[in-house]
């Protein structure tokens, strides 16, 4: 899979002319879980109580690890979702 969307990812040397429908499906389906675990972290139900806060670093590498987890969870669990995305798109010419 092509990791297209992310904050932790370089996009400037992803040709998207070769990127297929299925891989755009995932990335965009990854991305969409990446954002809801990543807002649910910054929930009050799931932050804790801590004397220092947490700083920058922590942050992104929780949010990085939040799209490694959407990615693999994409790959794994979520092949019924991407393939009625990918089903909805008329196919090809």
């Amino acid at each position: 899979m092509a990791n297209l969307i992310g904050p932790a990812f370089n996009v400037s040397g992803i040709n998207y002319n070769e990127v297929g429908i299925r891989d755009a499906t995932e990335a965009f389906v990854s991305d969409i879980f990446a954002k809801i675990l990543n807002s649910a972290q910054n929930d009050d139900l799931f932050k804790e109580d801590k004397l220092i806060p947490e700083s920058n670093a922590e942050k992104w590498i929780k949010e990085w690890i939040n799209v490694e987890y959407a990615n693999l969870l994409t790959q794994q669990s979520l092949k019924p979702l991407v393939n009625q995305i990918v089903n909805s798109f008329p196919p090809e010419r």
